[in-house]
């Protein structure tokens, strides 16, 4: 048998993916996205939608119908 020859594995139909395992990647930016929004709320940079802002407070946090949580920057720091 030589070294190209198909050892009987199926190349043209990859392994189906758990749906419920999501993309590595996918939980990776997940993770960082929470952290730096953990980081933010942490150091009083950054409030939840609704909330009162502080002097110091640099970001509005909001939750997304879907339980995203996405940032949006309200002002820099001076």
């Amino acid at each position: 048998m030589s070294m190209n020859q198909d050892m009987g594995a199926d190349h043209d139909n990859p392994p189906a993916r758990d749906p419920d395992a999501g993309n590595p990647a996918d939980d990776a930016e997940r993770r960082a996205a929470e952290k730096y929004i953990g980081d933010l709320l942490a150091r009083g940079e950054a409030v939840y939608e609704g909330e009162e802002p502080t002097p110091g407070t640099t970001h509005v946090v909001r939750r997304e119908d879907d339980g995203r949580l996405t940032v949006r920057r309200l002002r820099f720091r001076g």
